[in-house]
């Protein structure tokens, strides 16, 4: 009996060192894989496949520093905790380079040489406190590649849902060898101009052009070209009035050629009519313009001779001396009119289009369709005419069509709108002497091309989107929307790398508890409502003193009556039972939440463990029910 036990034993010690023996050996072969898997419900660390795409065309050893005042004491726990998880995203483009990104981490003390190339890089400190004081936090990310660099200087929590468009845009920034090239084709004076007469004989550029000029070389070009610069990274095309077939012959060929073109398309265009008016005092033009032969083979057109109306975006427009009126074809966008899943409009809170069209899009093989900017559910079109009326006039034929598309992005391999050739112009003769053009004529994308339109062109004339302060005898212009903000994204990811081209906007790391805010969300109604009806007695009850006080003799102003005592004493009753109301509310509030907060522990703590001991016992009853015979 006794040697059965001592082999028992043995046996089972030789079994135990075996299963070690297993482990150790697999924890040798394995201690360098790592499996890696994103079971965030928003995917919040995975990257976009155009980051991808950049990570693997890396042709260059890239470095990215992550500069993070983590040693400064008092740092919210919240703010750790979100340095961390721009510290993991890093990490997650280091794992995905192939080996050609490198993070760096880095805490800049105060006075250490970390604080001095962090000051050197342009990283911007930020106070603790709401005021700027205290030690400065350092937040900042850096890319490096051999003798270019680029600097994040401070990524605010609010920049959490960019960050990597952000982190993208400046990988492809320093593998740039040069500025990108700009191309801005317009009928109106956007570049500036010399005034033939009046006090001032020069014109400044519009404020989208001198933002423009900060970032890009940016060139005028004629718009009657009949030939796109192959250099180009992108084309802007603003208020394409009566553009000739050889000119958008031009254009279609750029973009077939893989190029990225902004067009900003308008049915009634303001800053036309106010610059026709200045050169020729009294003159009124057509001032519509559009795109259609073009891109309507690529699947939108332009609402001819349509504006869009709608009663939810409608603003409020002065019309003359007092006159303030609401108008619906004066479109101010907030909300779900702005699309939050790109990453150009993603970050937008207000765009305002006076006057705008609408693109009716036709679903075409190889191109895909972003809306980025639309109308709400109760839109509808009107003609110019109507539009410019008042009264019922101005909606005379309104009909509701739903939401309408304002702003949208096509991306793919584009064919011609010119499948016969290059159109020939008025009186062109063919002749054997004729110069060849230098490229032929394509049909079809070479390769993937991407074409923005937006259906206002007023949304870039400084009157609708800045406003102008003298200070120290100087213009300075204040944004009064995100017309110039929207433009620019838009634009930064046209000309820049393709990766950055439809990036998603990345959703919220903060998981609230929607149980507990429904609650307090609850309450907090009800104890508005509460509050007004105190209000409500409280001046009705001043109401009526006042009253009391009316009807009395001059000699007895400062004596109080019997009914205002009366009174007085009825609207205290009043008040104390609606404070002890307050104060039930919140009572209420405080034990519904603890209540939930109860039962949430109970399943933590208690439920699991239950189930699983439970499931346990279900198991080993099982077992010895098969063994035994």
């Amino acid at each position: 009996m006794k040697n059965k036990q001592l082999l028992k034993l043995f046996t089972s010690a030789v079994g135990l060192a075996v299963v070690l023996g297993i482990l150790v050996t697999l924890q040798v072969i394995f201690q360098k894989v790592t499996l890696r898997k994103d079971l965030t419900e928003g995917k919040l660390y995975t990257l976009s496949m155009g980051t991808h795409t950049l990570l693997k065309s890396l042709d260059r050893d890239v470095t990215l520093k992550f500069y993070f005042s983590k040693s400064v004491e008092g740092l919210p726990i919240a703010f750790k905790q979100y340095a961390q998880r721009l510290q993991d995203l890093l990490r997650e483009y280091q794992a995905n380079s192939g080996g050609r990104l490198t993070v760096e981490t880095h805490d800049p003390k105060p006075d250490s040489d970390e604080e001095e190339w962090a000051q050197r890089y342009g990283l911007a400190g930020q106070g603790l406190d709401m005021l700027g004081g205290g030690p400065r936090i350092f937040l900042g990310v850096v890319a490096v590649s051999g003798s270019r660099d680029a600097t994040i200087p401070f990524i605010a929590p609010s920049d959490e849902p960019q960050i990597e468009y952000l982190v993208t845009r400046l990988i492809s920034v320093v593998l740039q060898a040069q500025r990108p090239q700009l191309a801005v084709m317009s009928f109106l004076p956007v570049m500036g101009e010399q005034m033939p007469r009046g006090p001032q004989a020069e014109k400044q550029p519009w404020t989208i052009v001198s933002e423009l000029q900060k970032q890009y070389d940016v060139m005028p070009l004629n718009p009657s070209v009949t030939d796109i610069p192959t250099n180009l990274d992108a084309l802007v095309v603003i208020h394409p009035k009566d553009f000739s077939d050889e000119t958008l012959f031009a254009i279609d060929q750029f973009v077939l050629r893989g190029g990225r073109l902004m067009v900003f398309e308008d049915p009634l265009c303001l800053a036309a009519q106010e610059t026709l008016a200045e050169k020729t005092p009294g003159m009124m033009g057509h001032s519509a313009s559009d795109m259609n032969r073009l891109t309507k083979a690529w699947g939108a057109e332009l609402g001819a001779d349509s504006i869009v109306a709608d009663l939810n975006m409608a603003s409020q427009v002065k019309r003359g001396p007092g006159v303030v009126e609401r108008m619906p074809f004066w479109l101010t966008l907030r909300g779900d009119a702005i699309n939050r899943d790109d990453i150009s409009t993603s970050s937008l809170k207000l765009l305002m289009m006076p006057f705008a069209g609408s693109f009716k899009l036709t679903p075409i093989d190889g191109i895909k369709e972003t809306v980025l900017v639309k109308s709400s559910g109760d839109a509808g079109m009107v003609n110019s005419f109507s539009a410019m009326g008042e009264g019922a006039d101005a909606m005379r034929g309104f009909e509701k069509k739903g939401e309408l598309p304002l702003a949208v992005r096509l991306q793919g391999k584009f064919k011609t709108a010119f499948p016969d050739g290059k159109p020939k112009s008025v009186g062109e003769q063919q002749s054997e002497n004729q110069p060849k053009p230098t490229l032929p004529a394509l049909k079809e994308g070479e390769k993937p091309g991407v074409v923005l339109l937006v259906a206002d062109a007023d949304l870039l004339y400084d009157r609708f989107c800045v406003r102008g302060m003298q200070i120290f005898g100087q213009t300075v212009y204040e944004p009064m929307n995100d017309n110039l903000s929207f433009a620019i994204n838009a634009l930064e990811q046209l000309a820049g790398n393709e990766a950055l081209i439809g990036l998603r906007s990345r959703g919220t790391y903060d998981r609230p508890f929607a149980r507990v805010l429904a609650l307090e969300r609850r309450a907090q109604e009800r104890w508005q409502q509460e509050e007004q009806n105190l209000q409500t007695k409280l001046q009705e009850a001043q109401m009526h003193l006042s009253q009391l006080q009316a009807t009395k003799s001059e000699d007895q102003q400062y004596i109080l009556s019997p009914e205002q005592k009366k009174e007085i004493d009825t609207f205290r009753q009043q008040q104390f039972q609606t404070q002890q109301q307050l104060k039930e509310v919140r009572k209420n509030l405080r034990r519904d939440i603890e209540n939930l907060g109860f039962k949430l522990k109970i399943i933590n703590m208690a439920l699991m463990p239950a189930l699983v001991a439970i499931f346990g016992v279900s198991f080993g009853l099982c077992r010895k029910k098969r063994a035994t015979p």
